[in-house]
């Protein structure tokens, strides 16, 4: 579980960090740094909801079906 929340945390740290100097960028009339800017966004945007769904389905797993055995468990979860 910590694992689940530690790159949950570095994908909303990216994307906090492309979020503020996205404006910056956008005045400096540079297509490839705004292209990359914009990238950043997406790929951060799509982790973090990307480990929320992870994290939701950890926390199903772990609160409704305690029972239920898993081995390799955050392997398997994560990929």
């Amino acid at each position: 579980a910590t694992k689940i929340l530690m790159n949950m945390f570095v994908s909303l740290c990216l994307l906090n960090a492309a979020f503020l100097s996205n404006e910056s960028v956008a005045n400096t009339q540079d297509n490839t740094a705004c292209v990359f800017i914009a990238l950043v966004l997406h790929y951060s945007m799509l982790a973090s909801f990307t480990w929320f769904f992870i994290q939701a389905l950890h926390m199903y797993l772990w609160l409704i079906r305690q029972n239920v055995t898993i081995t390799n468990y955050v392997r398997k979860i994560t990929v």
